[in-house]
């Protein structure tokens, strides 16, 4: 064959493994890209609210989810609870299909996604296969990156929380850079992982969630962590709060005005939201009225009338988890409480 026929075969072969090459790639990332399912409307209040539906005596979970769906825009979700390295199989699996499909989203809810490493004592939960694992380990990190990951592809949510509570762990290890468990570890695979999930579903709020109150020392978390952030990677700030855990706060008239407004000034600007909050019924906490006052209150005076963006408020759960706990809307055997009655007044029309 002449050479100038064997240098033009050559040359197309290049040319034509190039757009293959090309092509593979385009179409791996199509593939990569993923939507939401969820595209919900916002509401005339302005805000979403959820609830975690715990049911009542002889309330099946159906029926429990059913109700809350009434006055109740989202639901957080845990999995069993289930350890992140877990999630993605049960939200794709059975439990997943009649939690997260038939319960929320048949109802007419989305799921506010949990993934956490922080295990029980404020301890890292540990991911099989990794040995000494820590929040600079790398096989830790990336399997954890990677859990998350397959989470958002199984479940596709529009709000997703990387970490729950996470200045708890701040408040545990600092930021020493010769421990290997060191927040600061934390932030940088936080914000690597956020820019993993941006590329994989761009649409997707992502967030970690923070505590407002170090509930176990009746005190008021150290929220000056969230100066630690890339406020660029940081689409929402969600609190979890109990405000009542708080020594001196007893009534919601209590809980100065700021309370929450001078929290987000570490991040401003960002909208916020509550991932779980509450106040018992407790008579010593002012009975079903204060825990209902405050239902109108961080709705209104402690959030919106500081000039928050409120996008999320979610009530701890539906009903009392037993004879023992007195958050719930609604007392197990049935009967609403007067907070419940404020929640369907603040929750208005969807």
């Amino acid at each position: 064959m002449p050479a100038k026929k064997v240098l033009l075969l050559s040359v197309l072969i290049v040319v034509a493994l190039v757009v293959v090459s090309v092509s593979n790639r385009l179409n791996q990332s199509k593939e990569e890209v993923i939507k939401p399912v969820d595209s919900p409307r916002n509401p005339d209040r302005g805000f979403f609210m959820g609830v975690l539906p715990v049911p009542g005596d002889d309330q099946s979970f159906e029926e429990a989810y059913s109700q809350a769906a009434q006055y109740s825009e989202f639901s957080p979700v845990w999995g069993r609870p289930t350890p992140f390295y877990s999630l993605a199989g049960e939200l794709s699996g059975s439990w997943g299909q009649k939690f997260v499909d038939k319960n929320i989203r048949e109802n007419g809810m989305f799921p506010l996604i949990h993934v956490s490493f922080i295990g029980p004592n404020v301890t890292l939960i540990t991911s099989p296969g990794v040995e000494n694992p820590s929040l600079s380990n790398t096989m830790w990190r990336e399997a954890y990156k990677q859990a998350v990951l397959d989470v958002v592809k199984s479940s596709r949510p529009l709000y997703l929380s990387i970490g729950n509570e996470v200045n708890r762990w701040y408040e545990k290890y600092g930021v020493d850079e010769n421990n290997p468990n060191g927040f600061q570890h934390f932030v940088s695979l936080y914000e690597e992982i956020y820019d993993a999930v941006k590329k994989l579903s761009p649409e997707t709020k992502v967030f970690c969630t923070f505590a407002r109150e170090i509930v176990s020392e009746n005190r008021e978390a150290d929220l000056t962590v969230l100066s630690m952030f890339n406020p660029g990677k940081m689409d929402l700030i969600v609190f979890t709060s109990y405000p009542y855990a708080v020594q001196g706060i007893n009534r919601p008239s209590d809980i100065p005005d700021n309370y929450y407004s001078k929290a987000l000034s570490n991040l401003p600007g960002k909208p916020f939201g509550f991932s779980e909050i509450g106040w018992p019924s407790l008579d010593v906490f002012g009975g079903e009225q204060a825990q209902a006052d405050f239902i109108t209150q961080v709705a209104g005076r402690l959030t919106r009338g500081q000039g928050i963006n409120l996008q999320l408020l979610g009530w701890a759960w539906l009903h009392d988890l037993d004879d023992n706990d007195c958050i719930g809307l609604i007392k197990r055997n049935g009967e609403e409480k007067l907070a419940y009655e404020a929640w369907k007044n603040v929750s208005g029309s969807k």
